[in-house]
């Protein structure tokens, strides 16, 4: 996303051109491949523990830490790659995406009017937001699987199901308000609704 910004906004001209479907290929064969490479040895993490205990998982959704915490061995080394491989996958995003805005806010601040400045500013901050509504409840599964045995068991479910929830229940709303008879919308419900509130009050 920061990418396709960065070749929208700093070279929109040539958009379809560099953006091709072999690029976009590329970049899809190598997010998938990167999934792969993360994902892959999890499965004999797994394999190799022995299970003694109860076979219920603590939330609702199936994910690597919350099988291991039910083995009876020593999951350290599941421990220490989960927890390796969430630094390293949102540290890389991290850099890669604050590079992209990075180079994208230098090409806005050459803009000669502020009235194409503020529109590029306006869609960056749309997505800025989605990508931070996806990194920041991604650290609760994470931290909370690391401290489960100090969290009480229904919290522990709650963070948990935040970060499958919130992103993708946003994300329509981010994308919505920046669009103005949305806005429009929203505002004019929204108004009507205080009315109505403060008339029954």
């Amino acid at each position: 996303m920061a990418f396709d910004r960065y070749v929208a906004i700093c070279d929109p001209l040539r958009y379809t051109i560099i953006l091709n479907k072999s690029v976009i290929g590329k970049m899809g064969l190598a997010v998938v491949t990167r999934t792969f490479c993360i994902i892959f040895p999890i499965n004999f993490l797994v394999k190799l523990l022995k299970f003694c205990r109860t076979k219920l998982l603590p939330h609702t959704y199936c994910e690597h830490l919350a099988i291991a915490w039910l083995a009876c061995d020593d999951i350290t080394v599941s421990v220490w790659y989960g927890i390796a491989m969430a630094i390293l996958v949102i540290g890389l995003d991290a850099v890669l995406i604050a590079v992209s805005y990075g180079l994208i806010l230098r090409a806005v601040f050459r803009f000669p009017s502020k009235d194409t400045r503020l529109k590029a500013l306006r869609t960056c901050s749309s997505h800025v937001c989605v990508i931070l509504m996806f990194y920041t409840p991604a650290f609760f599964p994470i931290f909370a699987h690391q401290f489960g045995h100090l969290i009480p068991g229904y919290n522990l479910s709650l963070l948990t199901n935040l970060y499958v929830l919130i992103p993708p229940m946003l994300n329509r709303i981010v994308y919505g308000v920046t669009t103005k008879e949305i806005l429009k919308w929203v505002i004019n419900v929204f108004h009507q609704w205080c009315r109505r509130s403060s008339l029954l009050s």
